[in-house]
């Protein structure tokens, strides 16, 4: 059975309405908050992607572990700062844990739903450090693997932006 006009109408005149809102407000993410990750419990729902180091995720098994990187935690954090940046629909919550933990939301490009990242920089000798990554969905059940592709693919800018750095 399908819908009679007028409700298709209604129905596209609300799609059109968040569309033109921009449904940030529609879609908020409510307040930052910091994220203790040695006792991270996830949620049932598949709409999320934890990347941490072998020994910080006590309370669940990371769907990846964190690659160690060859600098210091402040400058792995400042080059975080620069793909976010530089990502489309994306802009910075919240900074913890004296700036050791930064908290950044993503929208999705036609209905700005947000996914929110929790990164933390980990130092490990001088210039060894390592990062824990919580990206997750707010709304929603599944997220068609769009955080897993989006840590990945942070990750491997990350380490083209320390290369570039250290080439300078």
């Amino acid at each position: 059975m399908t819908p009679g006009p007028r409700v298709a109408l209604h129905a596209l005149c609300f799609t059109a309405l968040l569309v033109l809102a921009g449904c940030s407000a529609v879609f908020s993410v409510g307040a930052a908050e910091a994220v203790d990750f040695s006792t991270l419990v996830r949620a049932e729902t598949p709409n999320q992607y934890v990347l941490c180091p072998a020994k910080l995720c006590d309370a669940g098994e990371p769907d990846q572990f964190s690659p160690t990187f060859e600098t210091s935690a402040a400058n792995l954090r400042r080059a975080w700062d620069d793909v976010a940046k530089a990502e489309p629909r994306t802009e910075r919550l919240g900074v913890f844990l004296e700036g050791r933990q930064v908290v950044d939301v993503q929208r999705s490009a036609v209905f700005r739903f947000p996914d929110v990242i929790t990164a933390e920089f980990i130092q490990i000798e001088e210039q060894r450090a390592t990062l824990a990554i919580y990206s997750r969905s707010v709304y929603g059940r599944s997220d068609f693997g769009v955080n897993g592709k989006r840590v990945t693919r942070w990750l491997a800018d990350i380490a083209v932006a320390l290369e570039d750095r250290t080439n300078r």
